[in-house]
């Protein structure tokens, strides 16, 4: 991965830009800074894809809950759509927590999931989200334990 210093890139972004968009990386260096990297958003989704959110779906008596444990937190309703929704409000808050206090953004069970909090950052809207969290089944055969239910 080349390496450039701050001020240099600064003066030569729009190359920067267009190096990362063709899928070369750049290490940004700072003094009296840590290193970042640009690369393309395209490059960044794939990085990130092998991150899949697994939802766990309860259903009880008078509710339905859905866990999502790679953030280690649930959405609650009276059906399966509201809990859905539940689930969203709950992520936009996180993500907005996420976004305005640095602190919490390096704890340790923060850390551990910025993986899929980025995955969920770079959604442009819920319906993306929604879609990342909750994707269509691969076939529409039933499991073999419930082939004959």
């Amino acid at each position: 991965m080349s390496e450039i210093t701050y001020s240099r890139a600064r003066a030569g972004l729009a190359d920067l830009y267009d190096h990362a968009l063709t899928h070369l990386p750049v290490r940004i260096v700072r003094r009296r800074a840590d290193p970042a990297v640009l690369l393309s958003l395209e490059d960044f989704k794939a990085l990130l894809s092998r991150y899949a959110f697994t939802p766990e779906v309860l259903f009880e008596a008078s509710s339905v809950a859905v866990w999502l444990p790679e953030l280690a937190i649930w959405g609650r309703g009276g059906t399966f759509a509201e809990a859905k929704e539940d689930l969203l409000d709950e992520i936009d808050q996180l993500l907005a927590l996420i976004g305005e206090d640095p602190r919490l953004r390096s704890a340790p069970n923060v850390i551990e999931r910025l993986p899929w909090l980025f995955r969920l950052m770079y959604a442009e809207n819920n319906g993306e989200r929604e879609a990342m969290l909750f994707a269509a089944p691969i076939s529409d055969e039933r499991p073999p334990a419930l082939a004959g239910s």
